[in-house]
């Protein structure tokens, strides 16, 4: 008998609750799997169901259906071995599991043991913890089986008690894990750490695709039990991966790209999937001349192509004649559709409403300027009603985290791509955008211009804020490292003073960002569900 392994790693893209979807998928991988002779095929973490699916787990008729599906899953195992990650119940216990099934027969159930309950994770709302580990045979290889985070626990006893009583040559652990700045690393360094410690081959199936704000990149990955790499999907995309068990030993290959190119392939892939899951065809989005605008149209058009992004420009007497030079050059270099909508009458004959009673006597300010956004936002969104395109936000987080775009207005939208973006990676994200991809072009006097938001005349972002690189430099030690004040300042070597300032612009302004769009999560702390703060707060953190 020939005791080697053929093995099929289905990185897959699946719709959260789709079911009838998800099924298809994982059928025509089975079915490839086994005209191509593969013994074992595993698919992600919560397959059939897509992940997260949130409380459609607590949906009566939802757990009926997965449990449809799975009896056709198990229908099609014959001469196969498949390990399918999907919702369990248990009288009113859910469990997050692996089904693993073979030639129709269920050879048993892995119940997630380590359930994650931070950042963007919330299974412990969901699910009750796995008590047992699991194995089985298949032409006589023991293998386990684990989920997700039960590999990222270094120091559970339990698991390495077990592994040195029952000897496994070979752990598959099925995963969600969601893609961030450096996660791929750190991803690759704890299964190789993981391996080694324990000295077992591991398995590592992530998922691909995004679901609302996060992005899954796939990049499964076959480790040898001396901690090296064997073997690697594609980042990012969808593959049915095959490699042959006991692994042949082969040089170390790079598992991730430069930076930079995955956080494009995130947003890219972001736009690309709420886009099309969500019934959409075309987007939307208003053109500035300046660079966030630039920037989500660039990436739009890699995402869903030139001839599904449609962009309007609305100036006003604040508007240079540069900024509309430089959207007519934006939409030249990209070929999306761009229309110039003047919208200085709209203006003057809301000021004159507003003035001539309801405001009269008040002086020009900030009302003024934001009445201009929000104007555009009424345009944007009865095209986008109109037409059922998808209105896409261009705010990026420097703004978002502090205030810096109008509740109503700008920060209208479905999708907000660079909500997690901050405004100096935007810069450092369109000159690598114009290196790597020679046919999408930003003009670069988009990307050298002085940012502002154009609502009064001679307006700069500095008016108001300090330089980007100063403004993410303390956003990046308040809002991801936590830190006060007093322990911000003194790390920078800025004043205290305008970082108190900075820190109350971002408390101040929690109400918009709860109002405004979802956005695609790249740092490692998002705003959504990595960052909840209160709106109300009396804290002040200085």
């Amino acid at each position: 008998m020939n005791k080697s392994l053929k093995l099929c790693i289905a990185q897959k893209n699946f719709i959260v609750g789709d079911l009838n979807y998800n099924l298809d998928k994982i059928l025509k991988s089975i079915r490839l799997a086994k005209k191509n002779k593969v013994d074992i095929i595993c698919f992600p973490e919560l397959a059939i169901t897509g992940y997260p699916p949130e409380d459609l787990l607590l949906n009566k008729a939802f757990q009926k259906e997965v449990v449809r599906k799975l009896d056709t899953i198990i229908s099609e195992s014959s001469n196969i071995c498949c390990i399918v990650g999907y919702p369990f119940l248990d009288k009113k216990k859910i469990f997050n599991s692996a089904l693993i099934i073979k030639n129709k027969k269920i050879l048993g159930r892995y119940d997630k043991r380590h359930l994650p309950n931070y950042g963007v994770f919330d299974e412990k709302r969901y699910f009750t913890t796995g008590k047992e580990n699991f194995v089985f045979f298949h032409k006589k290889k023991k293998i386990m089986i684990s989920i997700c985070e039960d590999i990222w626990i270094s120091d559970d006893s339990e698991v390495e008690d077990f592994i040195n009583k029952n000897q496994p040559d070979l752990l598959i652990n099925i995963s969600a894990s969601p893609f961030s700045l450096n996660k791929q690393k750190l991803r690759k360094n704890k299964v190789s750490k993981f391996a080694k410690k324990n000295n077992i081959d591991v398995i590592y199936c992530n998922l691909v695709g995004a679901q609302d704000e996060l992005i899954f990149d796939g990049n499964s990955m076959a480790i040898g039990k001396n901690g090296v790499l064997v073997g690697s999907s594609h980042n990012f995309k969808e593959q049915d991966f095959q490699i042959k068990y006991p692994f042949k030993k082969i040089k170390n290959k790079k598992l991730y790209s430069n930076i930079n190119e995955s956080i494009i392939e995130a947003l890219v892939l972001g736009i690309k999937d709420y886009v099309n899951k969500n019934g959409f065809q075309k987007v939307l989005l208003g053109i500035s001349g300046g660079i966030d605008s630039a920037m989500v149209a660039a990436l739009s058009c890699l995402a869903v192509g030139k001839k599904n992004v449609y962009g309007i420009a609305m100036p006003t007497i604040f508007n240079s004649d540069k900024s509309l030079q430089l959207a007519l050059e934006l939409k030249k270099n990209l070929g999306f559709h761009l229309d110039i909508v003047n919208i200085q009458d709209l203006f003057e004959n809301n000021i004159n409403v507003l003035h001539s009673d309801l405001l009269k006597g008040f002086k020009w300010d900030v009302t003024e300027e934001n009445l201009q956004s929000r104007i555009r936002s009424n345009i944007l969104m009865a095209v986008s009603n109109k037409k059922n395109y998808l209105l896409l936000s261009t705010g990026n987080k420097s703004e978002m985290s502090v205030g810096y775009s109008t509740i109503y207005g700008d920060l209208s939208g479905g999708l907000a791509p660079l909500k997690d973006i901050p405004k100096t990676l935007v810069y450092d994200l369109a000159k690598y955008l114009n290196k790597k991809y020679l046919k999408i072009k930003i003009p670069i006097n988009i990307i050298k211009r002085e940012p502002s938001a154009e609502l009064r005349l001679n307006q700069k972002d500095a008016d108001s804020l300090p330089p980007y690189n100063v403004l993410d430099n303390i956003l990046n030690l308040y809002i991801e490292e936590h830190l006060g004040a007093k322990d911000i300042s003194n790390k920078l070597k800025v004043s205290k003073k305008l970082v108190v300032k900075i820190i109350n612009m971002v408390d101040k302004n929690e109400f918009k960002r709860r109002q405004g769009p979802p956005g695609i999560k790249v740092t490692n702390v998002a705003f959504g569900k990595d960052r909840r703060f209160p709106i109300t707060n009396g804290f002040k953190n200085y």
